[in-house]
């Protein structure tokens, strides 16, 4: 195929005129033409900094984060000195969980541009996910005093309260923000998920308000739709959460492709085969020192960690982006294929040199520890991969009942991160998908793998927590049934409520929605069901 040869002035004037309607179409909300216009741009100049780094942000708002870091770091390589297209790579590499990368294009960012507001809210929303405190106390600071106060500065502040568990500094910070700035979605949606909200609390009144004010579809509509369900939840009414979260559902729709997570969990189970692993059986290296906790979102993986982590010897490393970095690394290595049929191509020793990368990794956040969990629930799709890196793999898969699990995540706005998370139909089919792959993996490697069902820790939680403690091999410890009273930072939707003792109030929530939950009744194979026990 012969290369397209230099541009001349009319073709450059003409593709100006293109890129600039481009822009035209993106800033008047016509994403999709937008995308379109860029791509031809690029197909004539496949280095044009200012497309790359505007295709970039819209594959990440669509959630496609390999993509958007792809375009963004193409964009930097052609304007290394942007900070604009610095700030965005950062932001996509918040995104995609890669914190590292994202602190780094972001502090080059604000040394280069430290006009660039935006980049300060950035860096401090990426030290906080990644943990690191002192640095986002100190970027907040900074903020205010550039601002003289900042927004940004006292939301990102009030989460950081909210995950450190000081709930009564972060509702105070909370409060202030949706009275002076009522527009500010992120700030209600925060305040509602503090704690349980009664009967006769301003926010009920105060954000139906806000949310008839808010044009729709928007943004900001959907973040305002999901915090009302969870109010309205709290309060009873669940006719009127349904509703609030079906209409959050609306604003910013993901495409699913139902068959091809089917065919892409199928092949993983066929990759991944009885006797793949066992031929393999020697590979990897041993370490006893990660436990992995999988399983679908909302299904207690953060009580699980908050339960371990309350045990001297474990650290909680929380949600890892590190294992999902590695698999994504793994197409360079042989660029023909993806995972997880890459994974057939490789030798011992890049599989031991993977493995050697993550404990590299983890021990960057903690030397100390004799045990490290980390709770990225997606990982359930890797662990064939991970039984290659680890000789002594631990995995606690967490299972709740279904219609709970269901239900509690159509109620959460993941849909940045989970695409299936678009209906109860979806949801319903991704989750037989998922359990269909658990399944595999607990009949090809059994005594890897621990079953935490959600209920019976509830009904049980000292016989359930002395099996877990024994199964990751460690000497039982009275603190890990105070696990409410750890002060660890927990910076996922459930923060609030692995701080409290157990109750049975969540087991069952499904009930109070039955009549809205009939497109998920017959999708869900009986043997997924919870047992007693």
């Amino acid at each position: 195929m012969t290369a397209p040869g230099p541009i001349q002035p009319p073709e450059f004037a003409r593709l100006q005129a293109v890129f600039e309607a481009a822009v035209k179409a993106h800033q008047e909300g016509r994403v999709d033409e937008a995308e379109a216009t860029y791509i031809k741009v690029l197909e004539r100049v496949p280095s044009h900094p200012d497309a790359l780094n505007l295709l970039g942000v819209i594959q990440s708002e669509k959630n496609r984060n390999e993509r958007a870091l792809d375009l963004l770091q193409r964009a930097s390589r052609a304007r290394p000195k942007d900070g604009l297209i610095l700030n965005n790579l950062g932001r996509a590499a918040v995104r995609a969980r890669r914190f590292e990368q994202a602190i780094e294009s972001l502090e080059y960012a604000i040394a280069l541009r430290p006009e660039i507001i935006e980049a300060y809210g950035n860096l401090i929303h990426a030290h906080r996910q990644a943990g690191n405190l002192k640095e986002a106390e100190y970027f907040i600071e900074t903020l205010r005093e550039k601002r003289g106060g900042s927004v940004t500065a006292d939301y990102e502040q009030a989460r950081l309260f909210s995950d450190l568990g000081r709930k009564e500094e972060s509702r105070e910070l909370l409060t202030k923000l949706t009275k002076n700035t009522p527009g500010f979605a992120l700030a209600w949606s925060t305040l509602a998920r503090l704690s349980k909200v009664k009967a006769g609390d301003p926010i009920i009144d105060d954000i139906v308000k806000v949310i008839a004010q808010t044009p729709e579809p928007s943004v900001t509509l959907r973040v305002l739709c999901y915090a009302a369900a969870k109010i309205f939840d709290d309060l009873g009414e669940y006719d009127k959460a349904f509703e609030f979260a079906s209409r959050g559902k609306r604003q910013d729709p993901f495409t699913y492709d139902d068959q091809k997570t089917k065919r892409n969990f199928e092949n993983i189970a066929q990759v991944f085969n009885e006797n793949f692993l066992a031929a393999r059986a020697d590979w990897g290296i041993e370490t006893k020192r990660p436990i992995f906790i999988v399983g679908m979102p909302r299904s207690g993986t953060s009580l699980t960690e908050q339960i371990l982590s309350s045990h001297p010897d474990v650290y909680g490393g929380g949600e890892l982006e590190y294992l999902g970095q590695i698999v994504a690394s793994l197409h360079g290595y042989a660029p023909s294929g993806r995972f997880p049929t890459v994974v057939v191509e490789q030798k011992r020793e890049l599989i031991a040199s993977l493995a050697f990368r993550y404990m590299r990794k983890i021990g960057a956040v903690n030397q100390a520890a004799e045990r490290f969990t980390d709770k990225m629930p997606h990982n359930f799709t890797s662990l064939g991969l991970m039984r290659l890196m680890f000789r002594d793999l631990r995995v606690v898969h967490c299972t709740r009942h279904p219609f709970d699990t269901i239900l509690s995540c159509f109620q959460h706005d993941f849909a940045q991160t989970h695409d299936y998370n678009q209906s109860l139909e979806a949801l319903a089919s991704y989750y037989t998908h998922y359990r269909t792959l658990m399944e595999h993996w607990a009949s090809v490697m059994p005594d890897t793998l621990y079953k935490s069902q959600y209920e019976n820790v509830v009904a049980n939680q000292e016989v359930k927590s002395r099996e877990l403690i024994q199964f990751v091999g460690l000497e039982w410890n009275e603190s890990v049934l105070a696990f409410a009273k750890n002060e660890r930072r927990v910076s996922t939707p459930s923060s609030w409520q692995v701080r409290q003792p157990l109750y049975a109030t969540s087991d069952g929530r499904w009930k109070n929605y039955e009549r809205h939950l009939a497109p998920v009744v017959e999708k869900i194979p009986e043997r997924f069901f919870p047992l007693p026990g």
